[in-house]
């Protein structure tokens, strides 16, 4: 694979980030609990089932790492606060954006939009919690539905990184092996232990132990083909699916299922030398793959600045509710794209996550002085 961009991995956050925009959309009314009288299945479903767009991004997002690290962890130097600290840029800049914009927006509707979706107002705690990706450790209430992805994502990359300097350094040592092996071995163990023991626990959710069983498949996927173990892929699938259907077995899981899934897709699809997919090459997938990551961001600002409009001028109507949810669809997306280009697509540095956690800092404190 000469790229990590493919057609499988763009079809398939695209994918996830449509539907974790619309499991929100579902989950926080109040738009939804109109448009249910007229779509009970549909909305029942995205409220259910639309959470597990999140097994997609963690099983992808392990696999994209790994492929990341590959080449790197067989050169001398494999270095870890250089590559911890551009995963936290990358991930909270772009954060830190969008942030400002939900609690604007939630300091605006406040006073016409009663509704339990919103969050209370700010607190010195509150916000350096949120820079430092740790509401929910410190139990502190999210300004958005997205940001505990983001520090689950940041704890599991942590986790993964820990393990693959430990490689490096262990072959380092003993000059044995391979690195990638060793690697792949603790990514392993850790998948499995998060199978059967961290993954049974609900209050576990806060850790990223809690959703290592995910994120380590495609990590495991992902440095499959760099072992150079003379396995067929056909023995990985069955490898997958027979430690999955324990895993079930044992305590049934949906995410679970979905996660094994989405791994054995791209055992799969790495088995045919990640050829590309004509069929699969359309733009605008690929472009709402880029931005997914900024639209997850922003979509929970976006429906509440556009539930409260609807709210305020026509709460009862349908089609106005309907009207709604695809406007705050549509709005997220554009924005999402917007904030892509604007923000995160740019190249990160602590100078650039200073200046937005100065202008998060700013837009808590404004909101706290006048309210």
């Amino acid at each position: 694979m000469t790229t990590q961009r493919s057609e499988v991995i763009d079809l398939l956050k695209a994918f996830a980030c449509v539907l974790i925009v619309w499991h929100h959309l579902a989950l926080y009314g109040p738009m939804s609990d109109v448009v249910y009288q007229l779509a009970p299945r549909f909305i029942g479903l995205l409220f259910d089932y639309g959470l597990l767009a999140v097994e997609v991004f963690l099983v992808v997002g392990g696999y994209l790492n790994a492929k990341s690290w590959l080449r790197a962890l067989s050169q001398a130097h494999f270095e870890f606060f250089p590559r911890l600290g551009a995963r936290f840029q990358r991930l909270a800049i772009p954060l830190m954006a969008a942030l400002c914009f939900t609690v604007a927006v939630t300091a605006l509707v406040r006073p016409y939009f009663d509704h339990s979706s919103l969050s209370d107002a700010p607190s010195p705690l509150k916000v350096l919690a949120h820079i430092f990706l740790l509401q929910d450790v410190l139990y502190v209430e999210a300004f958005s539905a997205g940001v505990w992805y983001v520090a689950i994502d940041f704890q599991l990359f942590v986790m993964a990184l820990i393990c693959a300097t430990l490689a490096h350094r262990w072959q380092a040592v003993t000059q044995q092996g391979s690195v990638i092996r060793k690697a792949w071995g603790m990514w392993m163990a850790m998948t499995l232990i998060s199978m059967f023991v961290w993954n049974l626990n609900p209050l576990g959710e806060v850790w990223g132990t809690y959703f290592f069983c995910a994120y380590g498949l495609g990590l495991c996927v992902g440095s499959w083909r760099a072992l150079g173990f003379n396995i067929h892929h056909r023995i990985l699938v069955l490898w997958m699916i027979l430690i999955g259907g324990l895993a079930w077995g044992y305590e049934p899981r949906v995410r679970l299922l979905v996660a094994v899934g989405v791994a054995v897709l791209l055992a799969l699809y790495e088995a045919t030398d990640c050829r590309p997919l004509p069929c699969l090459k359309a733009s605008w997938i690929q472009a709402l793959s880029n931005a997914s990551y900024a639209v997850f961001l922003i979509h929970f600002g976006v429906s509440l600045l556009v539930s409260a409009v609807v709210f305020t001028h026509g709460s009862e109507s349908l089609p106005a509710n309907g009207l709604g949810m695809l406007t705050s669809f549509g709005l997220s997306v554009a924005l999402g794209a917007g904030l892509h280009v604007a923000i995160e697509k740019q190249t990160p540095s602590w100078q650039r996550w200073l200046q937005w956690t100065a202008a998060f800092a700013a837009t808590c404190t404004a909101v706290m002085l006048l309210t």
